[in-house]
């Protein structure tokens, strides 16, 4: 560990001859000018580690700024509410999915002309799509979570999928269903074989639905209909355009519900779901008495990963599985996350050093710092200009721990960060060494190449399409927010109160009463007001980021 940190040393001074008097100045702590920054982050973590990180202390030395750090404990909504109901800011604030809320109580300062005076590695990665970043006065307010550099792609693993265990596809001979029927019946057939897995209850299908996360049930009708992640609202190729769409309450929606019912009859949905928080649907995953559900990979990959390591064939391959009639366009382009970010408050007493520090986070230098870590300590390039790890560095960088409380990458990974399938400015390396072939090669397991082996694949994205590039017009759909209180808004919790209630009740549908608790469905949402509203909303923010980029043509 020690000769980690001499080499951190080192690679700090190449970098820092004069860069303290360039950013900041403020008290001296150890012949460091140091200037104290707090900010709320909208991440559960645990604390900040009390002597600092690698990443931290790398940074007072390159930035001059040294960051106080706070973290949510409970409902962030909550938090967020009582932050902008105190008066009293932190200097920066990233609140998640929250952050509407805070530009709406105008806590947040206009980034706009720092940008343009003091962007520097900003301006290199966000370029002509900054506008992107643009609120409807034409300012924007807090560098986004994630952005994509350039584009192109490169990743080895999917984003999501219909997720099956490894089990089920080894015993019917490693099978592609064409359909979301097949593999339904294909998952009924299973269970009913085994109808139980080391003791639990075999269910063939579940479904997330706590809180913010109840997207893989709400989403089914978008993603079964075989769209990329928009999230809200489906967006198609249309007489030379994209349109937008409903899909709460079309066929599609009628249809995977249905089938989900099927599943439910036959006694074998877990309808424990609909009560169930995060930790109880991670907790149930891992018991391996799930055979399938969709979601998207992140949600879930550390339990998956779980399962690998027992190498019981109890872990799930993503497969790209839609109903039929319909094409899978599940991998969409590299997109940006504008709803989300941090940003400088109005509390903040010396906005230029603030916003100079967060410039910097968006470097390419820092990015790849914080995902590859030193070069000689934990990577290596070839003579090609290729990074990779040997087996000493990638079973080093499997430590968590270290990971996390020394080095310091889950307070920095999250923040202003690039997207992972972004290729670094050699147009060789992936920013995400998970991204990286060779490492993800080198990581595979026995009993994850018995899968690629069986299906003829390289890597887990081989199973899917390659993304339409052209859809990074506007992509996605899911980061344009509504005006907190407007009437698209209302409207919105509206349809989605109405959606939480019948979803369940259209699910466990007793037999032969399915289209009667649709017909109730659809008549409790045409007394919902401004419906078009909503809907034209979405259109007109799509065309405007086309605009934006450049239009069709």
């Amino acid at each position: 560990m020690k000769r980690i940190f001499t080499k951190l040393i080192i690679f700090t001074l190449i970098f820092t001859v004069t860069a303290v008097s360039v950013f900041a100045s403020g008290e001296t702590e150890g012949g460091v000018k140091v200037k104290k920054f707090s900010i709320f982050l909208g991440r559960p973590k645990e604390d900040y580690p009390s002597n600092g990180t690698m990443l931290g202390n790398f940074l007072e030395e390159k930035t001059g700024v040294r960051m106080k750090w706070e973290f949510p404990v409970g409902d962030l909504k909550q938090k967020i509410g009582l932050i902008i109901a105190s008066g009293d800011f932190p200097d920066f604030i990233d609140g998640r999915n929250e952050n509407q809320q805070l530009y709406d109580a105008g806590v947040f300062i206009p980034l706009n002309d720092l940008y343009e005076e003091y962007g520097v590695y900003s301006k290199k990665l966000y370029g002509e799509k900054v506008s992107m970043l643009y609120k409807d006065d034409g300012k924007f307010y807090w560098f986004p979570a994630i952005f994509p550099y350039g584009d192109k792609v490169q990743r080895t693993g999917e984003n999501m999928g219909l997720y099956i265990q490894k089990a089920v596809l080894k015993e019917y001979g490693w099978p592609m269903p064409k359909n979301v029927n097949e593999a339904f019946d294909m998952l009924i057939d299973y269970a009913k074989k085994h109808p139980t897995i080391e003791g639990n209850r075999t269910y063939a299908f579940t479904a997330l639905t706590a809180g913010w996360r109840e997207f893989p049930l709400m989403n089914a009708p978008h993603v079964f209909s075989g769209h990329p992640n928009d999230g809200v609202i489906n967006v198609d190729w249309k007489n030379g355009k994209y349109v937008v769409s409903h899909y709460y309450k079309n066929n599609d929606c009628y249809r995977i519900y249905k089938l989900y019912n099927k599943i439910f009859l036959e006694g074998l949905y877990d309808t424990e779901s609909f009560v169930m928080d995060y930790d109880q649907y991670i907790a149930k995953l891992s018991t391996g008495s799930i055979l399938a559900f969709h979601d998207q990979r992140w949600q879930f990959d550390p339990v998956n990963n779980l399962l690998k390591k027992q190498d019981k064939d109890r872990w799930y391959v993503g497969l790209p599985i839609v109903m039929d009639g319909y094409k899978c366009e599940f991998e969409g382009p590299p997109g940006p996350q504008v709803s989300e970010g941090v940003g400088i408050t109005t509390d903040c007493k010396d906005p230029v050093t603030a916003f100079k520090f967060l410039d910097y986070l968006t470097s390419e230098e820092f990015r790849k710092l914080v995902n590859w870590g030193i070069e000689g300590e934990h990577y290596m390039v070839d003579d090609d200009g290729y990074f990779y790890r040997t087996p000493e560095q990638l079973e080093f960088w499997k430590d968590n721990k270290w990971r996390q409380q020394v080095f310091g990458q889950g307070y920095y990974s999250e923040i202003a960060t690039w997207d992972g399938g972004s290729i670094l400015s050699d147009g060789k390396n992936a920013i995400d060494p998970r991204s990286q072939p060779n490492i993800f090669f080198a990581e595979l397991l026995e009993t994850e190449k018995e899968v690629l082996d069986a299906y003829g694949k390289k890597t887990w994205v081989d199973f899917f399409n390659q993304p339409d590039m052209k859809r990074m017009l506007y992509f996605p759909m899911w980061t344009i927010k509504i005006p907190t209180g407007s009437d698209i808004d209302i409207c919105q919790q509206k349809v989605l109160e109405t959606r939480r209630k019948y979803t369940p009740l259209l699910i466990m549908a007793e037999k032969g009463k399915y289209d009667e608790v649709w017909a109730d469905y659809l008549a409790a949402l045409e007394k919902i007001p401004d419906q078009d509203k909503f809907e034209q909303f979405y259109q007109d923010k799509l065309d405007e980021r086309v605009k934006n980029n450049g239009g069709y043509f």
